[in-house]
């Protein structure tokens, strides 16, 4: 609960100074192309922000984009970006009481870092999306180079505050084994395919592309 509530206060207020800033380049315009050529009419986005800019992307394509993020001053301003006051609501995607096989796409990018039981988000995407439909999401390969390198940051962090030393406080991030998600969508019916960072974006560098894309198909 403190967790929640600490991304209530601090990472909202963080994104809504920082979501223009963090641009809409060739990973976040691939990301739209792939969600849209499925021709959606109704798509729900997990952890929507402000709603800019896959939201708004898709939203400019006549696609309606409702969705949910825990953090309730960004959902207000998605609200306004996405023309959608019913439909973008705060809280946890795990509490959607809404209707089941609702949506054409069921989505959360650059977000699932942040999430500490993402499985239990994609299973719930799934219900959330139509037969036929896909589930669209991104995480970071546990064992790519960047982050390797953070894991060793908040070994060293946690490390000094045992010794009483102050550090900055960071945002906890959980990274996914992704031989472990693959079994994952294979064992809950989810016929999947993947790319990484680099081949999305053509950046060659790998200490900074820990990202991979994952497109699963929900059977009908």
């Amino acid at each position: 609960m403190e967790e929640i509530q600490y991304y209530k206060t601090v990472y909202s207020k963080f994104w809504k100074n920082q979501t223009k800033k963090y641009g809409y380049g060739a990973y976040e315009r691939n990301l739209v192309g792939l969600i849209a050529n499925s021709l959606p009419e109704r798509v729900f986005e997990v952890g929507v922000g402000t709603g800019w800019p896959i939201g708004a992307a898709l939203r400019e394509k006549g696609i309606q984009v409702d969705g949910c993020d825990i953090a309730e001053s960004s959902v207000a301003l998605a609200q306004k970006e996405l023309d959608n006051p019913e439909g973008i609501w705060a809280g946890d995607v795990t509490d959607y009481t809404g209707e089941l096989e609702a949506y054409d796409v069921v989505y959360c990018v650059r977000v699932s870092w942040y999430i500490p039981d993402f499985y239990r988000t994609v299973r719930q995407m799934a219900s959330m999306t139509k037969p036929g439909g896909i589930i669209v999401f991104d995480v970071m390969d546990k064992y790519s180079p960047h982050c390797l390198r953070m894991q060793k940051e908040e070994m060293k962090e946690k490390y000094f505050r045992f010794l009483g030393i102050d550090v900055e406080e960071n945002f906890g991030q959980h990274f996914i084994n992704l031989w472990q998600m693959k079994r994952f969508l294979k064992k809950n019916g989810l016929r999947y395919e993947c790319w990484n960072e680099r081949e999305i974006t053509g950046n060659g560098d790998r200490k900074h592309t820990p990202k991979v894309v994952f497109c699963c198909r929900k059977e009908r």
